[in-house]
């Protein structure tokens, strides 16, 4: 976005337009929207409750995208806008449909000088009559779509064809239960770095110091910050915590390590699953993958911080290379293997609200398939007796239970280990043949898959 001079100066510490233009790089340029808001936050100088605001106008705008198109479509109509105006119309048709503390006519004033800041005066005036017609006049009404899917996509504001692949997975009320969900704030949680037993003691000391927090109600290593404020706390700056969403904390668990094992994270980056895999086995040797070397970094970042790099009879080796083509390098088989392999990331459509926009149809085949290349793979590295844990943090049947059954049809030497219900705190996650998988309505994690298999001996 091309910011004019006498805006960057003017309005240098106003959080619209600074998350105006975080939206268009988001909107128009297909920009991840928790990357560019945790840089913004953590180099912004604005308030406490204006960096609040500022996360929920960018993830408010997203989440909601569809929904403000079609509103705002009747009173656009014909008309060309920039791409930067069309972001600036949807900021503000949404506080003024959402956020019942922003007036309506403070949410205009702010647009049209924004608009004429970095516009000029023609579009201010444009940006005016859209937003005093679209607050005076009734807005058009859902009940006008025909098509059940369309509708739905608008309502909830998600892809059609998202909408479509889940209304195939699950019956009328879970669809709309599951799809109301992504448009709620995603929650913060921390996993302890200690045994469960602990939990009770590092909230009390976390709440005795002044932090909101709560025990996570999924997995027994998960705190919730309700104030997302616990990265500032001692706990976590001495490697008491980590940040992890609290779905994908059952993982590590799952393999069922032991001291003096051999265990291989197939797809390791950013390093939540690794470093809880490396707590757990505290003694034994860990291999973690990553085909990004500037994500492997953050990995090691996270093994440093928690002291996991210099724990005593742990060795942990970090690979910058794909997994399809990494062998061990001592020949070595393993006796648990993690994969948590790439996917459509559909489960992930409240913490990154543009997935419901920029995912294709097309990506679940070839992911599909890639999925199918990597368990292949890592099958022929596991020793006899050994087990697979394969997850994903997507909704798509076709790459969780299918890809499973496929897999177990395809390789005769592995059974499908059924977990069990004392495995997990929530046992409404488990399905009938003894997978997990969590729905984001279902504690408001991400949506995540889990299967575990194991090698005939």
């Amino acid at each position: 976005m091309k910011v004019k001079p006498q805006a960057a100066k003017r309005l240098k510490h106003n959080v619209r337009f600074q998350a105006l233009q975080l939206l268009v790089e988001i909107d128009w340029h297909d920009q991840y929207s928790n990357v560019l808001l945790n840089r913004a936050l953590s180099q912004s100088e604005l308030k406490p409750v204006d960096q609040g605001l500022l996360v929920n106008l960018v993830y408010g705008s997203i989440q909601h995208r569809l929904t403000l198109d079609f509103y705002l479509e009747p009173f656009i109509k014909g008309k060309k806008l920039e791409p930067w105006i069309r972001s600036l119309l949807r900021m503000t048709a949404y506080q003024m449909l959402y956020l019942e503390r922003i007036p309506d006519h403070a949410a205009i004033n702010e647009a049209v000088n924004i608009a004429k800041l970095n516009g000029h005066a023609g579009l201010a005036g444009l940006v005016n009559g859209v937003l005093r017609n679209f607050r005076r006049q009734e807005l058009r009404s859902l009940d006008s779509v025909t098509d059940p899917i369309e509708a739905l996509s608008i309502q909830y504001s998600v892809a059609p064809w998202i909408v479509a692949l889940l209304q195939k997975q699950y019956d009328q009320a879970s669809l709309a239960d599951l799809l109301a969900s992504l448009n709620q704030r995603p929650r913060l949680t921390a996993r302890i770095q200690a045994h469960p037993n602990e939990r009770d003691q590092i909230l009390a000391q976390l709440r005795a110091a002044g932090y909101q927090v709560e025990a996570g109600n999924l997995s027994p290593y998960a705190i919730e910050s309700l104030d997302g404020r616990i990265i500032e706390s001692p706990a976590f700056q001495a490697g008491r915590l980590t940040i992890q969403d609290e779905s994908s904390m059952l993982v590590a668990p799952i393999g069922r390590p032991v001291a003096g094992q051999r265990l291989l994270d197939a797809c390791s980056a950013p390093g939540g699953k690794a470093t809880h895999m490396a707590f757990l086995l505290q003694n034994g040797h860990l291999d973690a993958l990553d085909i990004s070397q500037a994500k492997l970094d953050l990995v090691a970042g996270h093994m440093e911080r928690l002291g996991l790099s210099q724990q005593e009879g742990l060795t942990i080796s970090l690979h910058a290379t794909d997994a399809l083509d990494f062998m061990p390098p001592s020949g070595t088989l393993y006796d648990i293997i993690y994969l948590d392999a790439p996917c459509s990331g559909l489960g992930l459509m409240r913490r990154k609200p543009e997935i419901k926009y920029t995912k294709q149809a097309s990506d679940i085949e070839a992911l599909s398939m890639l999925q199918s290349q990597l368990l292949d793979h890592v099958a022929s590295l596991l020793k006899p007796g050994g087990t697979l844990v394969y997850s994903t943090c997507t909704l798509a049947q076709a790459e969780n239970q299918d890809q499973v059954k496929a897999f177990l049809a395809r390789q005769s030497d592995f059974q499908l280990s059924p977990i069990g219900p004392e495995e997990v705190q929530g046992a409404s996650v488990l399905t009938a043949d003894g997978m997990i998988e969590v729905l984001p309505q279902d504690y408001l994690t991400d949506g995540f898959f889990i299967a575990r298999m194991t090698k005939s001996a």
